[in-house]
């Protein structure tokens, strides 16, 4: 009977569990049903637990007093690692946070499979820092101590579009140039492969750090944040510093807000801001800590916007009076500049690295939850003209590759 091994992809936004033994491979359900699991945790102040996922999320936007923290993933590779936050009344290491978020996926999937699991195969970006290579194995490093420290002993990477094209290749019975396109939370990652019935010829990897998150700050820029002063004037016709805006709107910089020095400050602005009706309901969203509320509503707002022409973000628990319609057009317009960066990335990847023209490419394997951006699609579409578009799991192709690369590496041993 061979030993139980794994593969976890720890996303920025979501994460997800593919495990392995003799029944062979199975997605875990991390969450009641849900083979997905938000990356989201937060430190109960008044019960003293610590949640993760959904639970930690719905326990903040139910008004308990305690510290949310998303966008982990993010950290990795960052000057933020090596330092201390305050949770409570006292301060705690990141990469103990992280570890905490992990070691909760390896229980849930050692629940699962009834054994302890000590075999991983870890998902990883081809750019955890983008132009920065010591930064990069840096994070790597990171993240295997991290695992480690939660009792996995055999450690493996891959990169996540790699994993979703082994995803993808389970099905083929012909070759096929692919380009995966995997569009996450944090980051934007490709590989070109020649793909075929047992045959992996990988071609080119790059990837870009622009993913979800990033269009959530610049939809949240362009619509709640102007409603709190964003661009806005001081009396003596200075633009006011966009610096806590752009905090405010970003998952893993909002509890840098929540201090005393920055409360003194926006006051400050407050008494000079041109437009003092929008500072004030800043200064109560910053009072409140409301900052991950705002930031949980434009996101189901991007995502309601995938169906539907306009949506409407109700922002009433902080102001009766604010209630903010954003139509599709607002989304496309405030992420187009990220979106042709991605592309732009794409291109190169196929061009440049893998040395082929871009009607060469055959199938675009379209993965991660961000694929679903409004006007994604028709751009990754019109760059690659007589490519097919298919589509895996948004949310689970890589951790089912992942299981599929552990498979390979560690099938067998006991």
């Amino acid at each position: 009977m061979s030993r139980p091994y794994c593969g976890i992809d720890f996303g920025t936004s979501n994460s997800a569990v593919c495990v392995g033994d003799d029944d062979g491979l199975r997605l875990v359900p991390v969450e009641g049903e849900s083979v997905t699991l938000p990356s989201a945790i937060f430190f109960n102040f008044e019960t003293g637990r610590v949640s993760i996922g959904r639970e930690a999320i719905a326990q903040y936007l139910d008004g308990y007093e305690g510290r949310l923290m998303r966008a982990l993933k993010s950290i990795l590779g960052s000057r933020l690692i090596s330092e201390t936050t305050q949770i409570g009344t006292r301060r705690q290491d990141f990469r103990a946070i992280i570890g905490y978020y992990i070691s909760e996926l390896k229980k849930r999937a050692e629940d699962f499979c009834g054994e302890a699991i000590e075999d991983v195969v870890l998902g990883r970006p081809v750019h955890f820092v983008d132009g920065d290579q010591e930064a990069d194995n840096r994070a790597e490093a990171e993240l295997r101590g991290i695992a480690e420290a939660q009792g996995f002993r055999n450690i493996s990477f891959e990169y996540e579009p790699l994993a979703a094209a082994r995803d993808y290749a389970q099905n083929l019975i012909t070759e096929e140039i692919v380009l995966v396109v995997d569009i996450g939370g944090g980051t934007s990652d490709f590989s070109v492969l020649r793909l075929g019935a047992g045959q992996r010829e990988i071609l080119a990897n790059a990837g870009v750090h622009i993913g979800g998150t990033d269009f959530d700050t610049r939809l949240s820029l362009e619509t709640a944040m102007r409603d709190l002063g964003y661009r806005g004037k001081l009396k003596n016709g200075n633009e006011m510093s966009s610096q806590p805006y752009f905090q405010l709107a970003t998952w893993h910089l909002i509890n840098f807000l929540y201090t005393q020095k920055v409360m003194t400050s926006l006051r400050q602005t407050h008494y000079l801001s041109g437009e003092r009706e929008k500072t004030a309901r800043l200064l109560e969203v910053i009072e409140r800590q409301a900052g991950h509320d705002i930031a949980n509503r434009i996101e189901k707002a991007k995502i309601a916007l995938s169906d539907a022409e306009t949506t409407t973000v109700d922002f009433t628990a902080i102001d009766p009076d604010w209630q903010l319609d954003i139509d599709r057009n607002t989304l496309t317009n405030s992420v187009e500049r990220e979106v042709a960066k991605v592309v732009a990335v794409a291109l190169e990847t196929v061009t440049e690295r893998a040395g082929l023209d871009a009607d060469a490419v055959q199938t675009l394997f379209m993965t991660g939850g961000s694929t679903a951006l409004p006007g994604f699609e028709a751009a990754m579409q019109a760059a690659f003209p007589k490519a097919q578009m298919t589509y895996g799991d948004r949310f689970s192709s890589v951790a089912s590759g992942l299981g599929l690369a552990a498979k390979e590496r560690f099938s067998g041993k006991s």
